[in-house]
């Protein structure tokens, strides 16, 4: 029979960390590069995994990430949380997908990077198969102000005053439902990729 350790101190305060980050929206990009030649079928292919994956629950959205002239192409995933995200990345529909790719790519499927949080809004791949840090926090923080304060400024004008006869709890959640829902799926898919090349700047030290 085995022995149950009674959990140490800092034990229960991991777990709970672990516990948040299991229900963080996750962002995972996969990587592959295409053979010459193989580029209009392998974006057939990846257009039809991604329709696949948009029927798994707790799928968020998905996207093909290309740059001109560059081999590599980048599939980004985002699930709701990493248990839901892993049901997919795991099942026998999206090996049935994979077995359908490989004579068009140079390698497998390389996992580049998962991120939770803020961080599932700024995927930065690059024109390679090597990861790339998140942008800096101070960055990040900075676009999703300038993102948000419109909104907040567009629901406090619009939509405030149609609810304010409503109960405290239904107004209040309605201000998260719809910031969360422009932000996620509307605004900030497209300030990234405004961005993109500010965010992907860093600072050169003296050499």
């Amino acid at each position: 029979m085995a022995a149950i350790e009674e959990p140490g101190p800092g034990d229960e305060e991991a777990s709970a960390g672990e516990r948040v980050a299991r229900t963080d929206p996750v962002t995972a990009v996969f990587s592959r590069q295409v053979r010459p030649g193989h580029e209009a079928e392998f974006e057939d292919w990846a257009h039809g995994v991604i329709g696949a994956a948009t029927r798994w629950p707790g799928h968020l959205g998905a996207s093909v990430l290309h740059e001109p002239g560059s081999p590599w192409y980048h599939l980004v995933y985002k699930f709701t949380d990493r248990d839901r995200f892993r049901a997919w990345a795991e099942s026998e529909e999206r090996s049935h997908w994979l077995g359908r790719v490989e004579h068009l790519t140079e390698d497998a499927d390389r996992q580049l990077q998962q991120t939770t949080g803020l961080e599932t809004w700024f995927d930065l791949p690059g024109t390679d198969d090597t990861p790339r840090r998140p942008p800096p926090r101070w960055k990040m923080w900075l676009v999703s102000l300038v993102a948000v304060y419109p909104l907040v400024v567009l629901f406090q004008w619009a939509l405030a005053p149609r609810v304010a006869d409503l109960p405290l709890l239904v107004r209040s959640a309605l201000f998260p439902l719809v910031l969360l829902s422009l932000m996620t799926f509307v605004v900030m898919p497209g300030v990234t990729r405004l961005t993109r090349p500010w965010l992907g700047r860093r600072r050169q030290g003296p050499r």
